[in-house]
């Protein structure tokens, strides 16, 4: 049996992989994808695939796009570090899923579960059905905020972007208020729907309806103006130029 791993972390990686071969040593491991674009490569290239384990936020996006541009007729077990990040739509059309850190009893059972499944020609569509359900329940629509001895919500379509500064993470909002939250920006990424908001550098996360305009800056990189302004540069780091250029366009 081939098995594809779309997994950027390698540590990561490497301990599924070893997994895989304790549980099951009859199963072949027959590449490692770190990226979507990796991820589509190795689903249309000439490898027979039996069954493919994706880790569900890879660096460079969420691995769904990759099942949704290739639609491989394949089983899939998804794994996810966030135990709220989709297991109901997972749990509804019996996919399984692996929370990290994965135990070998946890790889067993969905390793158990894949053998015992019935040839299905339209199991691609079952993921994408899954898909479609995950995206739609999974994006966080708001956050709480103390603002003194209270505490507010504050909406996502109110937040113009997130930014990290010293040792804290802040929402600057559409009205020009500053708060603080209590997530990384790693976290963030994660939490928001990646249509409305992306990560152009290590410091800021912006909401594309903010946007009032872009402009060429140095070293390659672009430069973004935000309404209402923000008090400090916002710049688009020069390896995320291209992604942000794609995410504008609604790719």
């Amino acid at each position: 049996m081939n098995v594809l791993i779309v997994e950027d972390e390698r540590i990561a990686y490497e301990k599924l992989k070893a997994l895989i071969a304790n549980i099951a040593p009859e199963i072949h491991v027959v590449g490692n994808a770190r990226s979507i674009q990796e991820g589509i490569e190795l689903l249309n290239g000439k490898s027979r695939i039996d069954l493919a384990f994706f880790d569900i936020q890879l660096e460079d996006g969420l691995s769904f796009s990759i099942f949704e541009q290739t639609a491989p007729n394949i089983p899939v077990i998804f794994t996810t570090a966030y135990d709220d990040y989709a297991i109901r739509a997972f749990d509804h059309y019996s996919i399984a899923y692996l929370l990290k850190p994965i135990q070998k009893t946890d790889l067993k059972k969905a390793l158990d579960k894949f053998k015992a499944m019935k040839p299905q020609d339209d199991y691609s569509e079952i993921v994408l059905k899954a898909i479609r359900q995950a995206r739609e329940e999974s994006y966080k629509e708001r956050f709480t905020v103390k603002v003194g001895t209270k505490i507010r919500l504050i909406d996502t379509v109110e937040v113009t972007c997130f930014y990290s500064r010293e040792k804290g993470t802040y929402i600057f909002t559409n009205s020009g208020k500053h708060y603080l939250i209590d997530y990384s920006m790693d976290q963030l990424e994660k939490m928001v729907d990646p249509k409305q908001f992306h990560r152009i550098n290590r410091k800021h996360i912006v909401n594309v309806h903010a946007i009032d305009r872009v402009i060429q800056y140095t070293n390659s990189r672009l430069k973004i103006a935000l309404n209402p302004q923000f008090d400090e540069e916002i710049v688009v780091a020069r390896e995320r130029v291209k992604a942000f250029k794609k995410w504008l366009e609604g790719e």
